[in-house]
């Protein structure tokens, strides 16, 4: 009913579940920006991606430091709801739900 609203021509305040904050969009453009890097290799670690996208300056290395560290286990959340956003969860969004997507 929102999207409808604005589409409409009505006034920006009727719908404000379609403008996300900056940190939401934020958040969105890096989950699609991960989602587009395993597109393109779908074969690219989770290092990898924690590395370019996540945490440029990352220090952790690999092996048993990077498996253990709570920066893989966030990279693999990102991952999981990017993959989640792209396969619908981007309607969870056109519904005014801009929570975290599962």
């Amino acid at each position: 009913a929102a999207l409808e609203s604005w589409l409409s021509g009505a006034a920006r305040a009727k719908a404000p579940a379609l403008y996300p904050t900056r940190y939401q969009a934020g958040r969105l453009a890096m989950l699609l920006a991960i989602f587009d890097l395993r597109a393109d290799d779908p074969h690219v670690s989770s290092h990898a991606i924690a590395r370019r996208l996540i945490y440029p300056r990352m220090s952790v290395g690999r092996g048993a430091e990077w498996k253990a560290s709570a920066e893989r286990r966030r990279t693999q959340r990102l991952i999981r709801e990017a993959e989640a956003l792209v396969s619908g969860g981007y309607l969870a969004l056109l519904a005014g739900r801009l929570g975290r997507q599962k």
